[in-house]
């Protein structure tokens, strides 16, 4: 059975009214105190309604600074009414007061009464006065002209004159004792209320709290005990900092959330039990795990690459950092290198409670590092082959000086050509790495001209070689684009392209270059008709040194590097280069520019 708890209201009022019942003398000394109030409340309203008469005309003087016509008035005004009148500026210094001589008084500004009208409009002080050597009633309110404070009025009265007052009551409380229970039954419900009131307030405020709303504070009047003001500035400061604290959290979380989705490295949290504690987007899209929302998820039905799943249970039984490459095997076939480092995950009491594990993607490193190892060893390779036969033929001619005129002749041939394919190999590395250098700090100058001269000038420059095998370089829609480029490169690349279509093409051919202008981008096509290319090599035809025949390109002089520096000069531009053959009828290559390459 629940017992119905009763209200602190009803516990205080009916204590209040049987301790008054017993105690005829508490009854009295009840009822005295609250006629004293209530002839205190008289008089400090008598004391405002004064203060708020004469502060029009203490404005006036104080905004003209008449200084001394205000102690005068002050005087003057105090003394007709039988009220000290005291006239205070903001900084506290006293102007007048007739009383004691404003020049001799201290400053005011700490006075209770002032301190209270500057905060809320209105201040009353009962107090000890040094001036007037006695107990006086102190009522104070500020003198606001148009919106500013120039200054405060305090009017006072000595309360000799009250008690004299309250003596004539006590004595008609002592046959009113009828009236005195009357009074005292209404001053007890109005205590008890006065001692709930805050509480209830707390109270309130404490369930709006409760629930969230943290910019809920407790109002409390002026009338209300220290003891229920002090605890409601408490809860109020509570309240405040609760919700600072809040809001730091709130901040911090969103930036942590934002620092942890934005991260290129994928991050992935998981407790003691193998559960997902929190799994950021780069994680998602590495591990290319389709689900969302899998925080709480068992590990093992997450992670299908069996290595990772070993590593993190591994690193949850470690207490040091976990490191290691795992390939993930994608779905299109392409394999996908991470480097997985782990860490163990602490709680706020330093004890190991799962595992944060750093995914990073180094697919392309692992690529880029798999490529110049190739590079190096092809520029060794490519280097390597004149000089041994030109070193071994020299060696020849230098041991066998007695060689007839024409082997001689044979070797020193041998040795130029070398020589000359070593020098294009040289010439052509220097270049591609000129234009890689001058892309990547964006040093090359580019200008708004046609195009079409590049073009004429680089099958200028081929036709010898062309008309050598027969093969004809026929320009189609020769019409004037103009648009911005560095025409020494393009000139380059269409060598190159020509070259490479003059070498592999039979004779008594054709190749056809044709322009096509496009809406944002212009597509210059070299076709030749030669054997073409097998598709398996179209992918890295454009890579360094790779070539489809090497024997058959060394035979022609080729150095392997003319379609790389062709597919450099592209990206120079912001475009592409690209190639579609078919075995036996030819290629057609094309270099693809954007017409406005700018930023």
């Amino acid at each position: 059975m629940t017992i119905k708890r009763k209200t602190l209201f009803w516990k205080l009022y009916p204590s209040f009214l049987s301790i008054s019942f017993i105690s005829l003398l508490a009854i009295v000394m009840i009822a005295l105190w609250s006629f004293k109030s209530f002839y205190y409340q008289e008089r400090a309203l008598d004391l405002e309604i004064r203060a708020k008469i004469l502060a029009p005309e203490f404005s006036r003087l104080i905004q003209s600074k008449r200084y001394q016509e205000i102690q005068n008035k002050a005087q003057q005004l105090g003394d007709d009414s039988f009220t000290r009148i005291t006239i205070v500026l903001p900084s506290g210094l006293v102007l007048g007061d007739n009383k004691k001589s404003p020049k001799i008084m201290d400053n005011h500004i700490d006075r209770p009464e002032i301190e209270q009208a500057l905060i809320s409009g209105k201040g009353l002080a009962i107090r000890y006065s040094d001036t007037i050597s006695t107990d006086a009633m102190n009522f104070a309110m500020p003198i606001i002209e148009q919106g500013n404070l120039i200054g405060f009025i305090r009017t006072s009265t000595p309360l000799d004159t009250l008690q004299n007052a309250l003596w004539i009551i006590y004595y008609k409380i002592s046959i009113g004792f009828i009236i005195l229970t009357v009074i005292t039954v209404f001053a007890s419900w109005w205590m008890s209320k006065s001692l709930v009131r805050p509480l209830e307030m707390i109270k309130i405020q404490a369930q709006r709290l409760a629930k969230g709303d943290f910019s809920s504070r407790v109002q409390l009047g002026s009338n209300d005990s220290l003891e229920s003001e002090q605890l409601g500035q408490a809860f109020n400061e509570i309240a405040i900092e609760l919700n600072q604290r809040i809001e730091t959290i709130l901040n911090q979380r969103n930036e942590q959330e934002a620092v942890f989705s934005s991260m290129v490295e994928g991050v992935l949290a998981v407790d003691s039990n193998e559960k997902i504690i929190s799994i950021n987007q780069a994680a998602y899209n590495i591990l290319k795990i389709r689900e969302k929302n899998i925080e709480g998820s068992k590990l093992k039905s997450t992670i299908d690459n069996s290595e990772l799943y070993n590593l993190i249970v591994f690193s949850l039984q470690q207490s040091s950092p976990v490191g290691q490459e795992i390939i993930i095997h994608n779905e299109n076939a392409h394999e996908q290198v991470l480097f997985a480092q782990s860490a163990p995950l602490l709680d706020i009491h330093k004890n190991k409670c799962g595992t944060l594990v750093v995914f990073n993607d180094i697919t392309k490193l692992k690529e880029f590092e798999l490529q110049r190892k190739e590079f190096v060893a092809n520029v060794s390779h490519e280097l390597r082959t004149p000089l041994t036969a030109i070193q071994g033929l020299s060696e020849t001619l230098i041991e066998f000086p007695e060689l007839d005129q024409e082997k001689r002749c044979y070797f020193i041939g041998v040795i130029h050509t070398h020589s000359i394919r070593l020098e294009g190999i040289i010439e052509n590395l220097l270049t591609l790495s000129k234009i890689e250098k001058e892309t990547e700090v964006d040093e090359i100058d580019f200008v708004d001209e046609s195009v079409t001269l590049a073009i004429s000038n680089a099958i200028f420059l081929c036709k010898d070689k062309a008309l050598k095998r027969n093969i004809k370089i026929i320009l189609h829609n020769a019409e004037d684009i103009t648009f911005n480029h560095n025409s020494s490169l393009i000139e380059q690349a269409i060598i190159n392209l020509l070259n490479n279509a003059i070498k592999y093409s039979n004779g008594n051919s054709e190749i056809n270059i044709t322009v096509i202008k496009e809406k944002s981008d212009i597509k210059i096509n070299i076709a030749d008709q030669g054997s073409g290319i097998p598709e398996e090599h179209l992918s890295r035809l454009f890579e360094r040194f790779y070539r489809v025949d090497k024997a058959r390109s060394r035979q022609l002089g080729g150095t392997g590097l003319g379609l790389s520096i062709v597919k450099h000069i592209a990206l120079a531009h912001k475009g592409t280069v690209s190639v579609t053959s078919e075995l036996n009828k030819g290629s057609v290559f094309s270099l693809i520019l954007p017409l406005n390459n700018e930023g």
